[in-house]
């Protein structure tokens, strides 16, 4: 009697990755590892979905060998001639293949970094909410509940379901409220509320000194100036300009302040000595006295104006620490190290602990700088924050509250005067933001190597030699992933003609031994495909550190389109008797 066939394998393929899903799905619950509470579903989802696509290859195999040799309960049809061959019958099926073949390549090179990446964000925020925890706790045993709060509700920022944080934060500012029953007026004012528009967007210089001679009749003389040294920067001719900005200065300076109350000659005073240190570019004076006067002044619109222009000219050379903290909170790229190699003759390494983004910009955290020259270590500094723009890392930061409380570098080797740079507080590095993620340290290289997109690692590729890292590395990696595509269309055809070879002789339903059995499958396919993998990554590994790249990935288009050959020839020599 003619054995029947299997004419759609592919609903049992999708049956078996339901299985091997679920069985991912419950072993990841109880493989969680020591993270916070709230991370839990997202990581066994996430590692369900890493280890499903792990084993895809073998499990696909075995699937479609068992979809062509055992599946009796499928749709099937007797071949009703005699001898056919064996490629007639499953031609309609190859388009499926390549489909699959097609999809798989999407996850591994889309999905797949990204749930890398989410695993590495679970594994980073809960050592940072633990540090969080610590110093909270700590805190709150040395009766400081301010800081205690603070630490607390960073926590919470991570683990927001925390209902045992969030009943101790509710309890420690009960006890703030009543250590201070009378109601303060809000320091940390929010920022959008202080800014004015400036008027000065878009006007040329003549209209600028139109609208500062306006201002000097109506004797706001502080607005006068302001405006009139703009016009003066926009077009240096202008004399006039430049004498109504000693005429206002004048004014500023010789005011009578006799006729005033006493708390308006305060002010006035103040306001002028805050302007004192604007003209003479002390933003960062300049900022803390405006930002005291509009806590008491909060109308008056020179305060208000200068705070905002101080602000503006302080962060070009300096960045605010409440910003650059909000990054502890954060996801990022962690343990970054690099070669910034900047002269012939003396190297500087580079390690940032940690790099991410907020609202205020790029920030990094534990900058450590070691340069050294012909003769040995030349310097060796720390910096606690840095915030990154235009290829430049700024280590200078201040607090918006406490003037005294700023963040400089620490020198631990060397001295400052040792630096060369026109801005002593500048880093500037090589690595462009594109290449900074590629360029991990120690354990988390190979990691982070198969968190990082595809066209990213092919981009960095040719300029990751200049950075300290070896490019064959990166080469690897992307011959790696090319080979997974590759290695699903070839193994799942494979296991086609192996499952059609090895059919078993019955028409009804198989014998309860192979159905119990069944399962021992992708485990006997493991380490067939591992050898397969592992043995062509051995060639690769081999060419390309023999011929570099490009020759190594003619090769791997030679061989994959050889074995590609083979598979097609195996299944065309298959009959259907």
């Amino acid at each position: 009697m003619r054995r029947p066939m299997v004419q759609n394998p592919f609903s049992f393929l999708l049956v078996f990755y339901l299985l091997v899903f679920a069985v991912f799905f419950f072993y990841s619950i109880f493989a969680f590892p020591n993270y916070l509470a709230t991370f839990q579903w997202p990581f066994v989802w996430t590692n369900s979905f890493l280890l499903f696509m792990r084993y895809c290859i073998p499990v696909t195999a075995s699937a479609v060998a068992v979809a062509y040799s055992l599946l009796p309960t499928a749709e099937t049809v007797r071949v009703r001639r005699g001898r056919q061959p064996f490629s007639r019958l499953v031609s309609s099926h190859l388009t499926t293949f390549i489909a699959l073949t097609v999809l798989y390549t999407a996850l591994v090179l889309g999905l797949y970094p990204i749930a890398r990446k989410n695993m590495e964000r679970f594994d980073s925020l809960t050592l940072q909410a633990r540090v969080f925890l610590e110093k909270a706790d700590a805190a709150l045993e040395e009766e400081d509940r301010e800081t205690a709060l603070l630490n607390y509700q960073r926590y919470l920022a991570i683990d927001q379901n925390n209902r045992k944080i969030m009943a101790l934060v509710s309890d420690i500012q009960m006890e703030l409220i009543a250590e201070h029953p009378e109601p303060r007026q809000e320091v940390e004012r929010g920022i959008e509320s202080l800014r004015v528009k400036d008027l000065a967007e878009g006007k040329e210089a003549y209209e600028l000194l139109e609208m500062a001679e306006d201002y000097f009749d109506r004797e706001d003389y502080f607005s006068a100036h302001y405006y009139a040294d703009l016009a003066f920067q926009l077009d240096p001719t202008r004399q006039d300009a430049r004498r109504l900005v000693a005429r206002a200065r004048e004014m500023i300076v010789s005011k009578d302040l006799s006729k005033l109350e006493t708390e308006e000659q305060q002010l006035f005073e103040r306001k002028r000595e805050g302007y004192e240190y604007f003209v003479n570019e002390e933003y960062f004076k300049a900022y803390h006295m405006f930002r005291e006067l509009q806590v008491s002044y909060p109308q008056d619109a020179d305060v208000s104006s200068y705070l905002r222009k101080s602000e503006e000219r302080l962060s070009r050379e300096t960045f605010f620490l409440d910003e650059a903290e909000e990054i502890d909170t954060l996801p990022g790229v962690t343990e970054l190290l690099f070669v910034n190699q900047r002269k012939e003759d003396e190297r500087e390494i580079v390690f940032i602990g940690k790099l991410a983004a907020v609202e205020a910009g790029l920030f990094c955290k534990d900058i450590e700088v070691l340069r050294f020259g012909s003769r040995g270590l030349l310097y060796h500094y720390y910096a606690e924050y840095g915030r990154l723009r235009n290829s430049s890392i700024n280590l200078h930061g201040i607090d918006r509250t406490a003037a005294e409380r700023e963040s400089v570098p620490r020198y631990l080797s060397g001295a400052a005067r040792l630096r060369r740079d026109r801005l002593p507080y500048m880093l500037s590095i090589i690595p462009t933001l594109e290449q900074l993620p590629t360029l991990k340290a120690g354990k988390a290289a190979s990691a982070t190597a198969e968190s990082l997109g595809f066209f990213s690692l092919w981009q960095v590729r040719r300029q990751i030699g200049s950075f300290g890292y070896m490019e064959s590395f990166i080469s690897g990696e992307i011959l790696r992933r090319l080979l997974l595509p590759f290695s699903f269309l070839v193994l799942a055809l494979l296991s086609v003609a192996v499952g059609w070879r090895f059919q078993a002789r019955f028409i009804g339903r198989p014998h309860w031994i192979l159905l119990v059995f069944m399962p021992l499958f992708p485990l006997v396919a493991i380490p067939i495909t591992t050898l397969y993998l592992h043995a062509q990554r051995i060639i690769l590994a081999f060419v390309l550190l023999r011929w570099h790249f490009s020759g190594s990935l003619v090769v791997f288009l030679v061989l994959q389109g050889l074995l590609l050959l083979i598979t097609m020839i195996v299944l065309a020599g298959q009959r259907s008797d």
